[in-house]
Formats: C-alpha cells, structure tokens, sequence
C-alpha cells in the first residue's frame, strides 16, 4: 500500500545521529531526536517534498491526489515525546512514544467510505473511468483526513557511540514504520 511505503521511506530518510560536541551524551541523543523528529512535526515543506520526491508519489495523480499534500495531510498532528535516555558507555537506548493519525483509524474510515459507494454498484456502472479515479481520490484523501490522532506504544531505539558521534541501530526506520503502522 502506498501509505505504508510512504511511511517506511519517511522513517527511513531520519538520520537520528547526534555529536556529543561540549554536551552530555544525553543531550546530544535527545538533541538530534528532537531536530529529526521536529522535522516531522512542524510538516517542514522541504522535508515533505524530499518525501515526496523519494517516493514515487506521481502514482497517486491518477487518483487526483497530490502526493505533497498526502504527505501533509498523514503527517497533520504528529507529535512525539521523548520519554527517556539511558547512555551506557558507547552504548545507550532512547524511548520514544509518537502520536499520528491511527492508521487502524485510517483503514476503518477508508473501508466505511468504500462500503458506502459500492452499495450503490448502478451509480458506480455510470461513471467513466476518469470518474472513478476522482471518486477514489475523494475516498481516500476523504478517510485519512478524519482520522483521530492516538499514541503509539512506546518504541525503544538503540545507539553505539562511533568516533564521537551517537549512530542509531539500522533497525531504527524500521522499528519507527512497523509502529505507526500499527497504531
């Protein structure tokens, strides 16, 4: 689904990598999870349109959606809460809860309007193709714009201190995705 691509790729491009120059190591994992993840929160429009740019988001103007303001809409509420910080050595783990539009919500809503417009299979015969892309559109835009925001679980991220600087674990996107997608 293109929502789920869009969310691990998302995840994926935030570098959570933080220097300990002249700050405690917390600091500097929390300062870089903060700038990443404020990235998100404010919807910065460069950090949206390289999404959308690195995702092929061009599929969804079939549908009469643009892909920047997709994006916007998805990413409309998120928040996060750096719940703590604990540095062992070159080692240290960071939790952190996100609040996002609950994409169980989100799939509930799309299928409530799917169900709503198929029930009606004359109306849909009558439209032309070009139609029913602008209804889907309509459907899916529609759905994820009403959908209630909700906090995740909390998700722990790993990081190894390398030459001075705070890495986190490979798995870290990853980990990011499979929450929200799970919210």
């Amino acid at each position: 689904m293109v929502l789920a691509a869009l969310l691990t790729l998302s995840i994926g491009m935030v570098g959570l990598a933080g220097c300990s120059g002249g700050t405690s190591d917390e600091d500097a994992i929390r300062a870089s999870l903060a700038s990443e993840l404020d990235s998100i929160k404010n919807i910065d429009d460069a950090f949206v349109n390289e999404f959308s740019e690195s995702i092929d988001m061009s599929q969804l103007s079939v549908y009469g959606i643009d892909g920047v303001e997709f994006m916007k809409s998805y990413l409309s509420g998120f928040d996060y809460a750096i719940d703590s910080i604990n540095v062992d050595g070159d080692s240290a783990t960071a939790q952190i809860t996100l609040t996002c539009k609950s994409y169980t919500g989100y799939l509930q809503a799309l299928q409530t309007a799917v169900d709503e417009v198929t029930a009606d299979p004359d109306a849909l015969a009558a439209l032309s193709n070009d139609e029913i892309n602008q209804k889907i559109g309509e459907i899916v835009i529609g759905s994820l714009d009403g959908v209630e925001l909700a906090a995740t679980q909390p998700i722990t991220i790993t990081y190894t201190k390398v030459d001075g600087t705070w890495e986190p674990a490979s798995s870290t996107s990853g980990d990011i995705a499979a929450t929200l997608m799970t919210n």
